[in-house]
């Protein structure tokens, strides 16, 4: 069975001031280096256009009034804050990012593809339900989520957040909802945007257990993110028993990012998905939908794209032998213990 990517040259047309750092240019690098490896157009690959969300999916993820103020804002080309433009076109784009991102979720809920890619801009997972900033207007993952979970009837979601930046939109959406298990590797909060993401953030209420955050030490590398997916990623999946794998796929964790203090190689994002994939073949027929969000380094961000494809193509790159433990792995089984049997 074919991968679905998605995109729409339109996402080019979303250009915010000059120097900003979500700039046309990733996703170009991105789809330049796709097709110069043949990943583009080999016969497991399908390209899809996508369809703009309709305001009603929007508002299944964002309040009703929030999404009138960025249609307004739009209308005027008046910025949501000083990090996050808003021009003439920005509602337009918007719809449309959210729209590719539930588009790569029918694919595989309908059996058209095994795997998806939505290579969408803007970004969406710092947007809350009623606020946006951090480069986001709407948040493509979590209104791919709800559309998919009353469309196809969906009772559990895992959600994997590796952007060097905390989701903290995603987590708000999600914060109450035992339905979507959420589990974020990112940047201490204390060294980086947004500031937040800690162990202390569990959920609340019914969704109390199903936030996991891992914050990690600038200087964190491809030895603890191993350890990370092999100590909480794999015991949390196959205790929750995911229908389906939802992935932001920030690239931003790349030891050169301009943006970051990380330290990961372009090779993980390759096997850092191999572990979704494995775990989405084990328990939901392999239903995986993977979101674009950061990665601002171009030659690294079109690198690890092509280490992602190549891995939803069928690649299978070796798992890391060598882990190390960060403390915060010790810490997070200790305060999941009472939710999970890690």
């Amino acid at each position: 069975m074919t991968i679905t990517l998605v995109y729409s040259e339109k996402y080019l047309e979303h250009i915010l001031s000059p120097g900003h750092p979500e700039r046309p240019e990733r996703l170009e690098a991105i789809v330049k280096a796709l097709k110069k490896l043949n990943c583009w157009s080999s016969p497991n690959v399908k390209v899809i256009e996508p369809k703009p969300a309709a305001r009603e999916d929007i508002e299944l993820a964002h309040d009703t009034e929030y999404v009138a103020l960025v249609e307004r804002l739009s209308r005027f080309g008046k910025p949501l804050d000083v990090d996050t433009p808003v021009k003439t076109n920005t509602f337009e784009l918007a719809l449309l990012a959210a729209g590719g991102a539930i588009t790569a979720g029918r694919a595989v809920m309908l059996h058209e593809a095994a795997n998806a890619f939505a290579l969408v801009r803007p970004p969406g997972h710092h947007a809350s339900r009623s606020s946006g900033g951090g480069f986001c207007y709407f948040n493509n993952l979590a209104i791919m989520v709800e559309r998919l979970k009353r469309e196809f009837k969906l009772n559990r979601v895992f959600v994997l957040d590796f952007d060097a930046h905390h989701g903290n939109g995603t987590q708000d959406i999600f914060y109450d909802d035992a339905s979507v298990l959420y589990m974020s590797l990112h940047q201490d909060g204390r060294t980086l945007y947004p500031g937040t993401g800690f162990i202390e953030e569990l959920g609340s209420g019914e969704g109390e257990g199903y936030t996991v955050n891992v914050p990690m030490p600038p200087g964190s590398s491809d030895a603890e993110y191993a350890s990370v997916m092999q100590e909480l990623f794999v015991p949390l999946t196959e205790a929750f028993k995911p229908e389906f794998f939802a992935v932001s796929a920030g690239m931003d964790a790349y030891v050169g990012d301009p943006l970051t203090q990380l330290e990961l190689s372009t090779g993980a994002y390759g096997w850092l998905v191999r572990y979704v994939l494995d775990q989405a073949k084990k328990l939901c027929d392999g239903r995986v939908v993977l979101t674009l969000e950061g990665g601002y380094s171009l030659d690294a961000l079109a690198g690890a794209a092509v280490s992602i494809v190549k891995v939803l193509t069928g690649e299978r790159p070796a798992l890391p032998t060598r882990c190390r433990r960060p403390n915060v792995v010790d810490e997070l089984r200790h305060k999941l213990a009472s939710y999970w049997k890690l």
